[in-house]
């Protein structure tokens, strides 16, 4: 019965989209005219579920009613499915009569069509789930296909950056099998994305962010593989031994294939996963439990003997416990971990070599060489290395120690290069005003937890962390405090769960100055102030003095110091230009600014991550892989039979979209209307450029190129037409220099 619905309303969405007027009885016009506009809250709420479960296919579905689950997540959507499809068809219905009438009134057209048409594909993976899951278990499995909502389309982005970002993650989004390449793209998109504010394509940059911080969180957790070839070389070589990692390498594939809307990929790896299952008692258990595990990973499983410390059963507890606003900021602290990636983004390993030994000195071998000298010595131990000049004054230059020997040299290896951990520390200045109530108090403290669990995660695993410094400020600023054991990180969680900070007003300039004074004063005891970031986030409701801020700073130029900002509520101009100038003299900085409906809304934005129903993890046996052979067999095959790549692009390309010498100008005006449009690409390219490898900066240029005059829909002529205006357009010849400069091919 839903099928057949569903395809009703899409033959009179037809009817709306050839721009027909429908036919509509004069007691269906009144009974709508006099009512309100119904809405699709439930349909947007019900296609948002199943997002987080993770059915994408028709198998997810089969998947989750054959388990019978009985509690969590997938349970929950379970109950009533079919009921509850039946509520959100009516609504659409009564959405679409709406539409209808308006039309069938000769009202102006408006963005509603659009709209729904967007939700008659939620509606349609809704309708198709709702429908597997009202057959009979005895019926025969769904074939194989996708139900993920198609991505609609969108207008292109007032900001050329804005289109670039989205290129590299679009690019990543449908790249499946080359991890490296997907992990470099979503990299870029990801530093492009942080030196944008949020002047104009809010909406959009927001989306971006979160949905690229997602993507490189899955992508670093993935083997770090260029083919599938290469990721079954590798599961064949290890799934015996870890048949735990066999698992995860394909149902990373799996989410990747379903990302790229890759049906046959999708198949094969699922196939895979479903050899690798457990019975299904077992799989239940772990589906069941997965949503607790989730929580388990951002804090850790504290609740473990192992651990010994209270400080760490006490926080877990706690966040078990959580109630309310405390709740919220749990969940919004685990996406501030993605959205701002509070990993160490700064962080590095380097490479240092002592300069100051320009060449070693050669050392003495015992054995002949191409270098040889002689020496004096005064010791028999040498004979073998005697130089007899005279034999009868032999016993005279032994006694003096001037007899003269055979010396061979070697030259000394080079000095030992030390590698070096390079710190990026955080300071964060953090405004505890009284206008920073409510959900601005609760994105800030969900940023500090953010980072308290990441260093409190880096202890817990081993891995090297840096210590975190942070401090709260209104008319008077706290003293920095310093976090460097999961200890201490625990209590101040607790901490900040228990009280949040708020009250007095808000003095900018005077928590800056401090915290410059901090780090001065530390600057002989605390190597780790060597590299700071100092991270602003206040309501913005204070003017800054400039002046003071720069000489307070100027005692710690030696050091060096980024200055960012986060402004929740109400956007400041004068952080916004310390970070403008900041970039201008070449420095890394960002401003961020969320307005308070975007803070309010911003937990649902935060949950990006693609979801599937498999669990993350799931204890397999070595007798497990040896089910395999058919399905592996199966994906090697699908594999090998995927298209070949594109022809790269040569030098000859790059010259000709970026001339050295530029095209003599076409008679046309209206070229001259493209040349802010041009710039601001050239511009944007010319940004993206260095941020890709040297060896294909020419090349990821002229993609740029092709890929941004498609997007705002400039003719190639325009374009080169624009290049000849010259002198005429100041800012397109300097922009065009710029990037012949930052990514012209070598040779």
């Amino acid at each position: 019965m839903l099928p057949g619905m569903l395809e009703a309303l899409r033959a009179r969405l037809d009817v709306l989209r050839e721009g027909k007027v429908p036919t509509l009885g004069f007691w269906e016009k009144a009974r709508f005219r006099g009512s309100e506009r119904p809405s699709l809250q439930e349909l947007d709420a019900l296609d948002a579920e199943l997002d987080r479960v993770g059915i994408h296919t028709a198998p997810d579905a089969e998947l989750l009613r054959g388990l019978k689950l009985e509690k969590g997540r997938a349970a929950a959507l379970a109950r009533g499915l079919a009921e509850r499809a039946e509520r959100v068809l009516r609504a659409f219905d009564a959405q679409l009569r709406w539409l209808e009438l308006e039309r069938a009134r000769n009202l102006p057209p408006t963005g509603d069509r659009a709209a729904i048409e967007r939700a008659y594909v939620k509606l349609a993976r809704v309708v198709r789930v709702a429908d597997i899951f009202s057959r009979p278990l005895t019926s025969p499995p769904v074939p194989f296909q996708l139900l993920d909502p198609q991505r609609s389309e969108t207008p292109a982005p007032q900001s050329a950056r804005v289109a670039t970002a989205q290129f590299f993650a679009a690019r990543a989004r449908r790249n499946a099998e080359d991890v490296v390449q997907k992990r470099r793209d979503l990299d870029v998109a990801q530093e492009l994305l942080l030196r944008m504010g949020f002047d104009r394509d809010r909406s959009a940059v927001r989306q971006l962010r979160s949905e690229v911080a997602a993507r490189r969180e899955e992508a670093r957790a993935a083997p770090q593989v260029r083919s599938v070839e290469e990721l079954v070389r590798a599961v064949r070589r290890d799934a015996r031994r870890q048949p735990g990692m066999a698992y995860q390498a394909f149902r990373g594939l799996y989410i990747r294939a379903l990302e790229a809307e890759n049906g046959q990929l999708a198949e094969a790896a699922g196939k895979l996963l479903s050899s690798l299952a457990p019975k299904q008692e077992l799989l239940r258990h772990h589906i069941e439990n997965e949503h607790e595990r989730e929580a388990e990973a951002w804090l850790g499983d504290d609740r473990k003997p192992a651990s010994g410390d209270p400080a760490l059963e006490s926080l877990t507890d706690l966040a078990f416990d959580l109630t309310g606003d405390a709740r919220e900021t749990f969940e919004l602290a685990a996406g501030c971990a993605r959205y701002f990636d509070v990993e160490d983004v700064l962080g590095e390993e380097v490479t240092e070599l002592d300069l100051g030994v320009v060449r070693a000195a050669p050392i003495r071998v015992p054995y002949p060489t191409q270098t040889m000298t002689f020496e004096t010595t005064g010791s028999l131990s040498e004979l073998h290395n005697f130089v007899l000049d005279d034999p009868r004054m032999l016993l005279y230059d032994l006694a003096s120690s001037r007899q003269r020997v055979r010396s061979y040299l070697q030259d000394a290896p080079p000095p030992r290069r030390q590698r070096k951990r390079r710190t990026a520390v955080r300071v964060y200045v953090c405004d505890a005003s009284g206008s920073m109530q409510g959900a601005r108090a609760r994105f800030r403290d969900a940023l500090i937890l953010a980072e308290l669990n990441n260093l409190r995660r880096k202890v817990q695993r081993g891995e090297p962390f840096d210590p975190l410094y942070f401090s709260f400020f209104n008319d008077t600023p706290t003293q920095l405090a310093r976090v460097d054991t999961a200890a201490e990180a625990s209590r101040q969680m607790e901490k900040l769960f228990e009280d949040s900070p708020a009250e007095g007003l808000t003095n900018i300039t005077l928590a800056l100055m401090a915290a410059f004074d901090s780090i001065h004063a530390a600057q002989g005891k605390d190597p780790y102030l060597a590299r700071a970031t100092v991270v602003l986030v206040t309501d913005g409701e204070d003017r800054v003095d400039m002046e003071v801020l720069r000489k307070t700073r100027a005692p710690v130029e030696s050091l060096d110091i980024a200055l960012s900002f986060i402004s929740l509520g109400e956007e400041n101009k004068d952080l916004r230009s310390l970070v403008d100038e900041q970039r201008q003299l070449g420095g890394r900085a960002f401003y961020s600014h969320l307005s308070d409906a975007e803070i309010a809304s911003a937990r649902t934005d935060f949950d990006s991550r693609y979801r599937t129903l498999w669990p993350e993890s799931l204890p397999l046996t070595p007798s497990a892989w040896e089910g395999l052979k058919s399905p592996l067999e199966a994906l090697e095959r699908v594999a090998r039979g995927r298209p070949a790549g594109k022809v790269p692009r040569t030098a000859a390309s790059f010259d000709a979209f970026f001339p050295a010498v530029t095209p003599k100008p076409p008679a046309d005006p209206g070229v001259r209307r493209s040349a802010d449009r041009v710039e601001d690409i050239l511009a944007a390219i010319a940004e993206a450029a260095p941020l890709t490898g040297s060896e294909e900066r020419a090349r990821e240029s002229v993609t740029l190129a092709e890929h941004l005059l498609k997007v705002y829909e400039i003719p190639i002529q325009d374009y080169l037409g624009v290049l000849g205006l010259g002198t005429g357009v100041p800012g397109v010849q300097r922009a065009l220099e710029r990037v012949r400069l930052v990514a012209e091919p070598l040779g």
